[in-house]
């Protein structure tokens, strides 16, 4: 069974009577990317939610005039323990990622320095250098990965929370599940190691790359992730971490808003929709394969990945780059600090990456 569908026309579907007439074109134009635009710039799925997340959504916006109802709140959490063999008092909810990220910063923070790569997922670092968070950099290897070896030397009586984001954002490259394993063992005793596992679902071996069976374990391990990848939710907001019992009580205290009832409503519904999940993964696979496939038509060779967006050394000012696609109306990423030839190209519809394909070959030959 084909379960393609335009996300346009379901909310349209289901839209009628007062509802429909306030609803107007104009509003309806500002759901998904600027009018006119392709955008392959912040790592959404285009695909998601699937049709039975967006009608549970439809259906809990009845109910939004309260907050989040517990019953709805455990039952979410309940299927999570049950996928991953924990325990309800392993598991935190979030309005998405980056707010358990930010609030276990905060938490660890308040007792040493927090470790970080030196290229990774930034979003929460603003928000907890503003709250006094000290963070200690170390550089990447020379091949842009995380260097594990530095990162373990570099873990003194300073450093209470190390950060690695797996696979990392910007460059796509992951760890090697075992020898993530390893160091967060060797450094579990000294600093607790938080995971950022935000596109688990996209790499090649989801369960050997994860880090659960650590926290299972009871290791000093948290991990963290979102439903706006794979599930294609990054506009509902919705995160989980999972970790020893202490330390998810310890970001709960630390956490600032209530999770959404409508977004609550599609996890439940999404979380163990495999049809979806598996049309999710081949979509976003197969677009990579595009745009690996135009990079290396053009005399370039991507890092690997395995997440839904690749990174590149275009041997240019990517910024400026980035600029000459706008102007073709295409939306990537421009350079990062310390890396003004790298551009992060995200994975959009396979039509959308088409036009991608024309444009990018005659932009960068231009």
């Amino acid at each position: 069974m084909s379960i393609q569908f335009n996300r346009r026309d379901v909310v349209r579907g289901m839209v009628n009577g007062a509802v429909g007439l306030a609803l107007t074109p104009t509003v309806f134009s500002q759901i998904g990317a600027p009018a006119g635009k392709i955008a392959l710039r912040y790592n959404e799925n285009p695909y998601g939610p699937s049709t039975k997340a967006i009608q549970a959504a439809y259906e809990a916006v009845n109910e939004s005039a309260y907050y989040a109802p517990i019953p709805l709140q455990n039952s979410l959490l309940t299927m999570i323990a049950n996928k991953n063999k924990l325990s309800r008092e392993n598991l935190v909810l979030s309005s998405g990622s980056v707010e358990a990220l930010g609030a276990a910063f905060v938490a660890w923070g308040k007792k040493g320095q927090i470790l970080i790569p030196g290229l990774t997922f930034s979003d929460h670092f603003n928000y907890s250098r503003k709250m006094g968070i000290k963070m200690k950099s170390v550089p990447l290897k020379k091949d842009l990965s995380i260097d594990l070896e530095r990162m373990e030397a570099a873990v003194d009586d300073n450093v209470s929370l190390i950060y690695i984001c797996n696979p990392n954002n910007p460059t796509g490259l992951t760890l090697d599940g075992d020898e993530l394993r390893d160091f967060c063992r060797s450094v579990g005793g000294k600093a607790t190691v938080l995971v950022d596992e935000a596109y688990n679902e996209l790499t090649d071996n989801p369960t050997y790359t994860a880090m659960t069976d650590l926290v299972r374990d009871g290791e000093n391990v948290i991990v963290i992730r979102t439903f706006s990848k794979i599930f294609g939710m990054a506009g509902m907001r919705i995160g989980y971490g999972m970790a020893r019992p202490d330390h998810a009580k310890t970001i709960i205290g630390h956490l600032v808003n209530y999770p959404n009832v409508p977004g609550l409503a599609a996890a439940k519904a999404i979380y163990d929709d495999q049809e979806f999940i598996t049309f999710s993964r081949n979509k976003v696979l197969k677009g990579r394969n595009m745009v690996i496939d135009t990079l290396r038509t053009n005399g370039l060779e991507p890092l690997t990945s395995q997440t839904n967006f690749v990174y590149v050394d275009l041997g240019r000012d990517a910024s400026e780059f980035q600029r000459l696609m706008a102007e073709r109306n295409i939306l990537i990423r421009g350079a990062y600090d310390g890396y003004p030839t790298y551009s992060r190209i995200s994975m959009g519809r396979i039509e959308e990456l088409e036009i991608f394909q024309r444009v990018f070959t005659e932009v960068f030959n231009s």
